[in-house]
């Protein structure tokens, strides 16, 4: 099996571990630990500031827009355009770019099966603006870290490590997602910078785990 074939099928295996996590996790969240509590003592979580910023978007349509496509685009759309692009260009790296993946969604998957905070759209329910209803594809429970962040954060960061200038241009669209998500009051500014950090942190990781291990490293 090719390199680019190999990639393809780890992308699939670690995509549908995600839906299948989604759509069980009422029996494995049963004892997560709701810390909404706590997390409304943190600042910027007032229903207040959550309104102030979403009115603010919606008052600027266009920046509204590209927002509310960016967020719509921002997690499977993302996935799919960072994979597509590296496996065409760098079969390996879109190896390694399925590896940080993985990685992500298993430390989501352990920790918000022992805690979880829900969206300011749950705990505000009056909010200006449509919002999906709970599902299995769209957990209240999925908030800090933010999945989308996270798997922004990675995804930035292997298309901005790349040398080519279309690279560079793609990966605005996951830069976008962070403050998508906390403009339209679809996560807390506190998911956000989890996210960041968490996804940040398993880029660094493989990076220094594949020049240890003697590679040229991440879009080196």
């Amino acid at each position: 099996m090719g390199e680019r074939n190999k990639a393809l099928m780890e992308f699939l295996a670690v995509y549908f571990f995600w839906d299948a996590y989604s759509y069980v996790y009422p029996l494995i969240g049963r004892w997560s630990l709701n810390w909404n509590g706590l997390l409304l003592k943190l600042p910027g979580t007032s229903k207040e500031f959550v309104l102030s910023l979403l009115l603010w978007t919606e008052a600027h349509p266009v920046i509204y827009h590209v927002m509310d496509t960016v967020y719509r685009l921002g997690f499977t759309g993302v996935m799919v355009l960072t994979f597509t692009y590296l496996l065409i260009t760098a079969p390996r790296g879109s190896r390694l770019l399925v590896r940080a993946y993985a990685l992500s969604f298993l430390i989501l998957a352990v920790i918000f099966a022992v805690v979880n905070v829900n969206a300011p759209h749950y705990i505000y329910q009056d909010l200006p603006r449509q919002y999906p209803p709970p599902s299995w594809q769209a957990r209240p429970q999925f908030v800090l870290p933010s999945p989308h962040c996270t798997i922004a954060t990675v995804s930035f960061l292997f298309l901005f490590r790349q040398r080519e200038k279309i690279a560079r241009l793609l990966s605005i669209l996951p830069l976008l997602v962070p403050p998508a998500t906390v403009l339209l009051g679809e996560h807390w500014v506190w998911d956000a910078i989890t996210g960041i950090i968490l996804g940040t942190l398993i880029w660094l990781w493989l990076s220094k785990k594949v020049k240890t291990s003697g590679g040229t490293g991440i879009g080196e």
